[in-house]
């Protein structure tokens, strides 16, 4: 039967047999608008003509597939697919084997020009690699590997953006804290309390309901993220206090529907208490891990397990910054 394009919700898809093809095809077109969708249609009526034509000789389905098909069985996340939307319109047509590393990180450089290299290699170079590796995986395709920006690239992209990338956080501490929960409503206070003494994640930690307490074992059950599996995780006494004072809300342990929600309350109790505002990420995780590491002397090998790091290399080079270094190497060194 000739190709036919419908509607599965608000995306358009194709389904049918080109004359002379065996196969039947049901897949995405990937795309909101009916011209588009028709467009690509044609292109596959194209190709397939040309397999009929041109018998053994024509071009395989590997050399002729594009970044535009290689999507259609790729599961993006939905950030991925938010920024492979972006890249889209710049790469849809190329063919897959002739993508190569120079272009993609070139790309950055067109889409985002006064973004800092980090942003270029999340937003463009690891997206588009997913779906061509992932294309490799599927069809067989070559594999792309695109290497790294350098030191110098980051700074020259930093000069011309005018300001620096890879700001060092400054982590959460008890005495931060403390002051912190003094303005903080209950819920907020609760969280981030948990935050810096398991280490979890704000997404983790908003999505916690109350059927994942168990107060009585002193423990809570943490879902699945990051590649970790959901487990159980060990909880302070004074954790467990402020728990057994919440009541939910939402569904929710702490009371908020998302992250997002978190951010303005946040930023609000460091105004009234006067103190540095640390973001909850660095104010639980990257609190955790220096308080662990730094100031308590945790082994890192532990502290990385608790935390739930895929190794004490990541905890080590992300997570525990380093204080007071002039003065302990002083004391280390000073005779007594």
């Amino acid at each position: 039967m000739p190709f036919k394009i419908y509607k599965r919700g608000r995306t358009w898809w194709v389904r049918g047999r080109a004359d002379g093809e065996q196969s039947y095809i049901t897949r995405s077109l990937r795309t909101f608008d009916e011209v588009v969708a028709r467009a690509r249609v044609v292109e596959i009526e194209r190709k397939a003509r040309q397999r009929a034509i041109l018998g053994p000789d024509a071009p395989s389905e590997t050399d002729e597939l594009t970044f535009a098909e290689a999507t259609v069985f790729y599961d993006a996340k939905p950030a991925d697919a938010k920024y492979l939307l972006k890249i889209w319109p710049e790469i849809e047509h190329m063919r897959v084997k002739d993508i190569t590393p120079k272009f993609v990180r070139d790309l950055g450089k067109k889409l985002y020009p006064m973004a800092a290299c980090d942003t270029w290699r999340r937003q463009v170079v690891v997206p588009i690699c997913a779906v061509i590796n992932n294309a490799h995986e599927e069809k067989g395709t070559p594999l792309i590997k695109v290497k790294a920006y350098t030191d110098t690239e980051r700074q020259r992209q930093d000069e011309k953006r005018g300001k620096l990338s890879r700001v060092k956080k400054t982590p959460g501490s008890w005495e931060w804290l403390d002051k912190f929960r003094v303005e903080a409503n209950l819920y907020l206070g609760a969280l981030a309390l948990f935050m810096f003494t398991t280490g979890a994640r704000i997404g983790q930690s908003v999505l916690i309901e109350t059927e994942d307490l168990d107060l009585r074992n002193a423990r809570l059950w943490l879902r699945p993220s990051k590649g970790h599996p959901g487990q159980w995780i060990d909880l302070i006494p004074e954790m467990i206090v402020d728990l057994a004072k919440l009541t939910s809300r939402n569904g929710r342990v702490f009371g908020y529907a998302s992250r997002h929600s978190v951010y303005g309350p946040w930023q609000t109790a460091c105004e009234r208490a006067g103190i540095e505002y640390i973001a909850p990420h660095a104010a639980g995780r990257h609190g955790f891990g220096t308080e662990t590491i730094v100031r308590q002397g945790v082994n890192p090998v532990d502290a990385a397990k608790a935390g739930r790091w895929s190794s004490p290399r990541v905890l080590l080079d992300t997570y525990a910054h380093s204080e007071n270094t002039r003065t302990k190497i002083i004391e280390a060194f000073t005779r007594r």
